[in-house]
C-alpha cells in the first residue's frame, strides 16, 4: 500500500498522462521534481492504495481522477 517514502506512477485518466509521485514529508516536497508530501491533497488520496486503485480529488485546478500502474514502497528498496 502507499506510503511514506513510496514511489507511486499513476495515470491522470482526464489528460491519458503518466506521473510519477514519490510521498516525502513536508520538507522535502518539491512538486516540480515529482516529490508530494503525505499532507498535499494527491498526497492524501493516494495514502493506503494499492496498485489497481483509482482515486478521484480536488486540486487547485480542478478535479482530478487517478489510477495506479505502479507502486513501490519503501520495504520494496531494502
Amino acid at each position: 500500500k502507499v506510503g511514506l517514502f513510496s514511489k507511486v506512477d499513476v495515470l491522470d485518466l482526464n489528460r491519458d498522462e503518466e506521473i510519477s509521485y514519490e510521498l516525502v514529508t513536508i520538507e522535502e516536497a518539491d512538486a516540480p521534481n515529482g516529490k508530494i508530501s503525505t499532507g498535499s491533497p494527491i498526497g492524501r488520496a493516494l495514502l493506503g492504495k494499492e496498485v489497481g486503485d483509482t482515486v478521484k480529488l480536488q486540486v487547485p485546478g480542478g478535479a482530478k481522477e487517478l489510477e495506479i500502474l505502479r507502486l513501490q514502497t519503501v520495504h520494496d528498496l531494502k
